[in-house]
């Protein structure tokens, strides 16, 4: 059954691709704010619930970070944010299953990211749009087929991500603009299901 959203895909994708630069930047109070910005507009989270989930998702992001990594702690702080998520948005998914789609994800990006820094020019998306769609068909409650645009797009953001922190992006501005303008198109692909 599909869980009914509605958010602008305009400021979702802003305060995720704003959230992506303070990630890399390992800027974490800026990344909290731009959470808890996020959790209110998609999730319609009270102020409260959304600091909350804000605080869960940084600590995900910060147990992740690093290159040895703590997945198993980064999971267990996804979970936490996604029953949160669960309450306020009555997402169907339950949060164990979301929290483990997200981390694979996670995992994917990261190994293509790394794959790329070696060869730039590497255009295989396929594992991460497959991550992707399996994250926003359990996210969102609609199939795999209907997922498969968002993910494509989402997927298509995490690349040129890749080039900026790879370190071989052309224009750098104009990568994160494109960014979030894939975000934008992967967001209203979902609210168009």
């Amino acid at each position: 059954m599909k869980t009914e959203f509605y958010f602008n895909p305009h400021k979702v994708a802003y305060y995720e691709k704003s959230g992506w630069e303070a990630y890399y930047d390992r800027d974490w109070l800026r990344a909290f704010k731009l959470m808890v910005a996020l959790n209110r507009e998609e999730f319609h989270m009270s102020l409260l619930t959304a600091v909350g989930a804000a605080i869960d998702i940084v600590r995900a992001s910060m147990a992740f970070a690093p290159v040895d990594n703590n997945v198993l702690k980064a999971t267990k702080h996804l979970r936490r944010y996604y029953e949160k998520a669960r309450r306020t948005a009555n997402l169907q998914a339950d949060p164990a299953t979301l929290a483990r789609l997200e981390m694979d994800y996670w995992v994917v990006h990261r190994n293509l990211a790394i794959e790329r820094i070696q060869q730039p020019n590497l255009e295989n998306i396929t594992p991460m749009v497959e991550s992707l769609n399996n994250l926003h068909a359990a996210l969102f409650g609609i199939s795999g087929e209907a997922a498969r645009r968002s993910a494509e797009l989402r997927a298509l953001a995490a690349k040129a991500v890749d080039r900026i922190t790879g370190r071989y992006s052309a224009d750098v501005e104009a990568d994160w603009r494109q960014v979030e303008t894939y975000l934008q198109q992967a967001y209203q692909a979902v609210l168009a299901t």
